[in-house]
């Protein structure tokens, strides 16, 4: 338990310290925002004829009219979230990774070097990604499925499941990042991670988690719903702002504080030690012309 409050100790001076950091993670929520925006945009030209065809499709006729349009934006942020996630979430999680790195091994943080030092390659880590996702998905609704009723146990059900599958795969892009193996290799090492400190990565990936769950249970669709019928229906507006606000706070938060217990398990640990050369080490030549920065250790 002291491992894991000296973990968020050390996360919260380096957010307040590092400004910097919190780019990866605005990025993606910039991403998530405009594909939000697009879908408000879409019942009108020229957006209409591009996205309004598959939404008619998919969700049905309804949702490109108002009201329920706007509480569509609220309905679809699961879909936008897994949309920008892919396309530049995970790939900014392994940057914020990198720029953790930096900071463990007694270099200034930058964004730049961890960008043009390709210590995050982009198709592996999406890979993961979506096959860590795709393997909790599956396992949850097919829970879902399989149960009789939805109630409230089920409810709690879900988000039990939910924190161990992410606990059991929490470790995978750090280990993309920081272990510079096959794919699979990558998520055994990740896997064994959290076996090997269940209790630590547990309650670290619970305590951020907590605030997800907390914001779905005061705010979940079918609420939002009936204070737009009571009140006016462009308050989800602000519903949809804070939902996105508390799913970037939590995602800046678990992936620096997880990035972190890596590196804190082996520097406990003497038999993990060698996966710590795999930390880039920055040697810099200055001449009047040129200065040249030469990486070591860190494979594309």
């Amino acid at each position: 338990m002291q491992l894991v409050w000296a973990t968020f100790r050390f996360t919260a001076k380096l957010f307040s310290s590092q400004r910097k950091l919190w780019i990866p993670f605005l990025v993606t929520a910039l991403a998530e925002a405009v594909l939000i925006l697009a879908l408000w945009l879409a019942p009108q030209p020229p957006l209409s004829k591009l996205l309004a065809p598959p939404l008619r499709y998919f969700f049905g006729e309804r949702v490109l009219h108002y009201p329920a349009h706007l509480w569509f934006l609220y309905h679809a942020m699961k879909h936008t979230h897994i949309i920008a996630s892919t396309i530049v979430g995970a790939f900014f999680t392994g940057v914020a990774c990198a720029m953790v790195r930096q900071a463990r091994t007694g270099q200034p943080i930058s964004l730049r070097q961890a960008l043009v030092s390709k210590a995050v390659p982009y198709g592996r880590v999406t890979c993961l990604w979506l096959l860590t996702w795709g393997v909790a998905t599956g396992l949850t609704e097919g829970m879902l499925h399989a149960l009789p009723t939805k109630t409230l146990w089920m409810f709690w059900l879900v988000v039990a499941i939910t924190l161990f599958l992410q606990t059991l795969f929490v470790y995978t892009i750090p280990a993309a990042v920081f272990e510079h193996v096959t794919w699979w290799k990558t998520l055994l090492r990740a896997v064994s991670e959290t076996v090997r400190y269940p209790l630590s990565t547990f309650l670290l990936v619970a305590m951020p988690t907590s605030l997800i769950v907390l914001f779905a249970m005061m705010a979940p669709e079918t609420r939002v719903a009936h204070w737009m019928e009571q009140k006016m229906p462009e308050i989800v507006i602000v519903f949809v702002a804070a939902r996105l606000f508390v799913w970037t706070l939590t995602d800046a938060v678990l992936t620096v504080a997880v990035a972190h217990l890596w590196w804190s398990h082996r520097a406990a640990n003497p038999a993990l030690q060698p996966a710590l050369s795999a930390a880039p080490i920055v040697r810099k030549q200055v001449t009047p012309h040129t200065r040249t920065i030469v990486n070591r250790g860190v494979v594309a």
